[in-house]
């Protein structure tokens, strides 16, 4: 039997020379060298779970999947409401590709497909946040909403920057949040300024959850707590932390290592989902443990 990929690409993924669809060609090729065919889609939000994943899905070495965290949110929340157990490749092709960049994709699309087809499948873990899942990352309060404010465009245009640039601006309206925090790792009471739950390990390219794994069973959640003037004490801190400090959280920072958790805020806060807006407070959080099948490149000894 022929082997085949089913391959699900956004193409507002990437602008110029850089966009994916400049490079669909060249992947079918990449896998026909291994004696796989490609079956290109490109993605429809609104399409029915049979146009997006097409006939025998579960027939396919893997499902590839080319776009940013947003698209392989979308891709593996309708895989597994379907109940479809093939792998997944990950090409990254959005603005940050934090996902990608936590389980080490070349950001070079024909780099990272040399890497899926030398790679292997493993069983990795998902956040679940309301009874849906994210790939990396939910998130609420200072910064989070960035990503949703961003022009795709711009994104595009200047990557990281553009979300440097999104930040700058929240600190002009910095703002606390009463927060409640109940988790099997221990709970918390008090204002907040942001609260980041990870399966991944960085958001906006920013690695903040240096201690994570995306297969360990636990989610890692970030707390920055607020002083009495956020500005000149936890958010200094904070942004040393985000821009490279080294060692652990610091002080001003809570770290849950939990598998459950419920957040409640008397705020009407708006929240984020591995970058596309996410529930309404209070939500429930759990980790899922080897959820998906995730293609995997080779450890380098």
């Amino acid at each position: 039997m022929e082997k085949r990929v089913r391959f699900i690409y956004n193409p507002l993924s990437g602008l110029g020379a850089s966009a994916i669809v400049n490079y669909l060609d060249d992947i079918s090729r990449t896998y026909a060298d291994r004696g796989i065919s490609v079956e290109p889609y490109e993605i429809d939000f609104g399409a029915a779970d049979t146009e997006l994943f097409g006939d025998e899905a579960e027939r396919c070495e893997h499902l590839l999947i080319a776009g940013g965290d947003g698209t392989i949110n979308f891709v593996v929340n309708r895989m597994l409401a379907r109940g479809i157990d093939i792998p997944i490749a990950v090409i990254p092709s959005g603005t940050a590709n934090d996902f990608a960049s936590t389980i080490g994709m070349n950001r070079n699309p024909l780099q990272a497909c040399r890497q899926i087809l030398d790679g292997e499948a493993r069983r990795v873990d998902l956040g679940c946040v309301n009874g849906n899942y994210f790939v990396n990352v939910f998130s609420f309060g200072l910064f989070t909403n960035v990503s949703q404010r961003t022009p795709t465009a711009l994104k595009n245009s200047i990557g990281r920057a553009a979300y440097i640039m999104g930040g700058m601006e929240d600190l002009m309206h910095i703002h606390t949040m009463p927060v409640s925090i109940h988790s099997d790792d221990g709970d918390f009471e008090g204002q907040a300024l942001i609260v980041l739950a990870f399966n991944g390990k960085t958001a906006g390219s920013f690695k903040l959850a240096r201690m994570a794994e995306i297969d360990d069973g636990y989610l890692d959640v970030l707390v920055l707590r607020s002083g009495t003037v956020p500005m000149l004490s936890a958010v200094p801190t904070f942004l040393h932390y985000i821009f490279g400090g080294i060692g652990e959280p610091p002080r001003d920072v809570m770290h849950f290592h939990c598998r459950t958790m419920r957040i409640e805020s008397s705020k009407d806060e708006p929240t984020d989902v591995d970058g596309q807006p996410g529930p309404a407070l209070p939500v429930e959080l759990r980790c899922r443990h080897g959820a998906i099948r995730l293609v995997m490149p080779q450890v380098r000894k």
